[in-house]
């Protein structure tokens, strides 16, 4: 649900009802303070007077209403346009199927972890043209339609793609889900749209998949010519709570499956640590220039980190009036 008001949209609006919270410390400190003049009285001292508590009942009712609206993430939206190549698109394929959680050692970046951040290099240099993310083990799950929109990409790139998601339509042995006949439909079932003429499709995987490239091959001629980037090492393992897998050995013929795919569609394959490469690649396939639009498309902000560091001030005030 999204809920707008004088210009700020809230995200989660019924966030906002943690400022009930206030009612709770503020009923406390009637209670306390009705007790304080009780005792005051019996010994015939003198209180502060009311006016004394006001600071800490503003401090108090203060504190939960500004976590209240950081919790109905509150965010400042701006309509803008931007530039679109209307004759280039691309898509990035994540390899998603479990044997990307293999890394060098425990704690240390993960295959899958390592593509996305290729992905982003990579989606720096591509400018104006729309780009698409889609997710894969031995079916492909598109996450993003192309866009220009660099925030929506890197949101759904973080929040969207990760492991067996989608999860694989039965089970495999030795984690090896991904197929390249899953690559299929994002050629052939409109991931792309009519007009563009220029198409990219890279394809982050360790290489490790399932046999066979002939199929693959037949959907995919003259139609695009794939990039296929290969994150991959001999040594890497898949660890649990710092141990590693006891079933899982790294695919020593993931080069040969890669090498064979770009062979049957004509693409081309990098290595993980070729993106000087595979940046002049994509920018090869995609061109220069072209036809270009104007779109609508919308920057967000978000105010909630300022509400929740705002609530530092009257919380800093309650812990130093209780140490007076």
């Amino acid at each position: 649900m999204l809920v707008a008001l004088f210009g700020v949209s809230f995200l989660t609006p019924l966030g906002a009802l943690f400022a009930l919270a206030a009612a709770l410390p503020l009923a406390a400190l009637l209670v306390t303070e009705r007790r304080s003049s009780h005792v005051r009285a019996v010994l015939g001292v003198v209180g502060p007077g009311r006016q004394a508590l006001v600071p800490a009942i503003v401090a108090l009712a203060l504190l939960p209403v500004l976590v209240g609206v950081a919790a109905a993430q509150p965010v400042v939206v701006r309509r803008q346009l931007v530039n679109e190549r209307g004759n280039a698109q691309a898509f990035f394929v994540f390899d998603t199927s479990r044997s990307m959680l293999a890394s060098a050692g425990p704690g240390l970046p993960s295959r899958l972890v390592r593509s996305k951040r290729i992905a982003r290099k990579l989606r720096g240099v591509l400018g104006d043209v729309p780009v698409g993310i889609a997710s894969l083990t031995d079916r492909t799950l598109p996450e993003l339609m192309p866009t220009t929109d660099p925030a929506l990409f890197a949101h759904t790139l973080t929040q969207s793609v990760g492991i067996d998601e989608p999860p694989p339509s039965q089970p495999y042995k030795l984690g090896r889900a991904f197929s390249f006949s899953a690559l299929v439909p994002v050629v052939t079932s409109h991931f792309f749209s009519p007009t563009a003429k220029h198409r990219l499709l890279v394809v982050f995987t360790d290489g490790e998949a399932q046999p066979g490239t002939q199929l693959f091959g037949l959907g995919v001629a003259h139609e695009i010519q794939p990039i296929f980037v290969h994150v991959w090492a001999q040594d890497e393992q898949i660890f649990h709570r710092g141990k590693p897998d006891a079933y899982y050995r790294a695919d020593v013929r993931s080069t040969a499956s890669l090498d064979e795919a770009a062979h049957v569609t004509s693409g081309y394959v990098f290595d993980e640590q070729q993106v000087a490469q595979l940046k002049a690649q994509a920018r090869k396939i995609v061109g220069h220039g072209g036809d270009t639009a104007r779109i609508s498309a919308y920057a967000r902000t978000s105010l909630a980190p300022w509400f929740a560091l705002g609530g530092i001030i009257p919380l800093a005030f309650l812990l130093w009036r209780r140490n007076l």
